[in-house]
């Protein structure tokens, strides 16, 4: 994972900022899933036992951040933000992780809750190879999400969307190597101000800059992909766990027992204008989905959008 963001590391420590990168279970250096949460994973389950799963992952890392504050020593953050204080990233799927450490709060122990809402000053939900944050000035916590697809935030996927990972014309031994050419291109969009997904670019990237995966030298790509098993049940995860992927998104961003552990907790969506469609697709969801919350019991908190090119 740290090879993911190697670049940043200097930056990160030119600011003072320690970089700690964590893998998600199932990938290397994790811990692995248990058969049964394996099993849960792969073929679904009931609604509870993947209700509890993702509760789990999200405890799990919230314990962790709790752990790194205590045996470090770590500063909680100052009145105005500028020193102390932990950025929380989720990074693709682990998008829904970072929000389930959110959206589990609740179930920690008191003494760790506390400790939580006066370190995490920031929580950025990454979609894909966009980095942004810029905590806000007005002396809240701001959740970044950058680049998500509506399937991670659990809402409904459009039915133009594509994908190399569900063409059944791509050889099933090919379709993740492909995935990773083609989830780090950048697209030219039609007029995004009409907010219609017939007039986003949905497969083919454009040829006005190199995707990423180009960009980054054989040995390292070997360090940083994985086609085999590591990355085999993210597919299905995403696929059987989209009811709880929503529950946790409606939590941070609509539930005021969230805001009871982290009170000044902002939600903001960043989408690049050359992202893949289904990240533009996914603002255009969370926008709707705020729009339909709004003046019922669910709104509580809201979703700030920006909209920037990348």
């Amino acid at each position: 994972m740290e090879l993911i963001f190697e670049k940043m590391l200097p930056v990160s420590f030119k600011k003072g900022t320690r970089f700690v990168a964590l893998n998600r279970r199932h990938y290397p250096g994790s811990t692995e899933y248990s058969s049964e949460e394996l099993g849960i994973v792969m073929n679904g389950g009931t609604e509870e036992q993947k209700d509890a799963e993702l509760q789990a992952r999200g405890i799990e890392i919230g314990m962790f951040i709790d752990n790194l504050i205590l045996r470090n020593n770590l500063s909680p953050m100052t009145q105005d933000r500028k020193d102390g204080g932990i950025i929380l990233l989720g990074w693709s799927v682990g998008s829904a992780i970072a929000l389930a450490t959110i959206s589990s709060t609740h179930a920690l122990p008191y003494d760790t809750r506390v400790r939580l809402g006066a370190h995490i000053k920031s929580v950025i939900v990454y979609g894909k190879y966009y980095f942004f944050s810029n905590p806000s000035s007005h002396g809240t916590h701001d959740t970044y999400t950058s680049d998500p697809a509506p399937i991670v935030l659990g809402l409904p996927t459009p039915d133009q969307n594509w994908t190399p990972l569900l063409d059944t014309y791509v050889p099933e031994g090919l379709r993740l190597a492909a995935f990773g050419q083609w989830v780090t291109g950048y697209y030219d969009h039609g007029d995004l101000a009409k907010r219609d997904l017939s007039t986003l670019s949905w497969v083919i990237p454009s040829a006005s800059r190199i995707p990423t995966f180009f960009n980054i030298p054989a040995e390292k790509l070997a360090q940083v992909s994985r086609y085999g098993n590591d990355g085999f049940s993210d597919l299905p995860y995403m696929i059987h766990f989209m009811p709880q992927f929503q529950a946790v998104y409606r939590k941070v961003v609509n539930d005021p027992e969230t805001l009871n552990v982290l009170p000044l907790l902002k939600p903001v969506l960043l989408v690049g204008e050359k992202s893949g469609a289904f990240a533009i697709a996914g603002m255009w969801a969370v926008e709707d989905d705020q729009k339909e919350s709004s003046g019922s019991e669910l709104k509580v908190n809201g979703i700030g959008m920006i909209q920037t090119v990348l």
